[in-house]
């Protein structure tokens, strides 16, 4: 598979599953701003209470192939195997699809990320073993603390800002350069010093 990233604003999502695992791919989607429908017999409360929040849809009923028609991407996350195999043979090879049980069924899974601001990390294992995948996503968690957030919020702001700068292409990949050194992401102080130079440029 091809790691790939992308947006899904205003995209068609339908999860077939009400239990922990589709709550888990709901949660998941949480913030990408598209529609999201879930199609379940029952669901759980936590289910219940994202969808209030957020405004999904929740069908209160057995999954079928035609719910599938218009999404862009269905996530199968039944708890009956044969369910989710069903379902995934019945969708047209167009649509991205996610079978949570069974990666080789589908043509999309999601990988173990960590997310600092703009900075996202993803890793998987393309279902070969999940604990692997769990256990690299322990330590990026680990690697990449939460000082990254700010850092890579300022590189974003900063980047915009030398971009629109008359000033040579060199000098702005200079700039650019010295934004990696470690101690702005250490110091907030440091990268509000050097804010204020950049903004002093024209």
């Amino acid at each position: 598979m091809q790691p790939l990233f992308i947006n899904l604003t205003n995209k068609k999502i339908v999860i077939a599953g009400g239990g922990r695992i589709a709550f888990r791919k709901a949660k998941t989607l949480d913030g990408e701003q598209a529609h999201i429908t879930l199609i379940a017999p029952d669901f759980t409360d936590d289910i219940i209470r994202l969808a209030h929040q957020r405004g999904y849809e929740l069908i209160q009923r057995e999954a079928q192939p035609e719910d599938f028609k218009d999404a862009f991407l269905s996530i199968l996350a039944t708890n009956i195997r044969e369910t989710n195999q069903q379902l995934a043979k019945s969708l047209d090879l167009y649509q991205l699809v996610c079978v949570v049980d069974e990666a080789g069924e589908g043509n999309a899974i999601f990988p173990a990320a960590v997310r600092r601001g703009p900075l996202q990390i993803a890793v998987t294992s393309n279902g070969a073993s999940p604990k692997l995948t769990r256990m690299l996503k322990k330590q990026l968690d680990e690697q990449f603390d939460e000082s990254w957030t700010g850092y890579s919020e300022f590189l974003a702001k900063c980047r915009e800002y030398i971009k629109k700068l008359s000033i040579h292409s060199a000098e702005k990949n200079e700039l650019l350069a010295e934004l990696l050194d470690d101690r702005y992401r250490l110091s907030e102080d440091e990268r509000e010093s050097k804010w204020a130079y950049l903004s002093s440029l024209k």
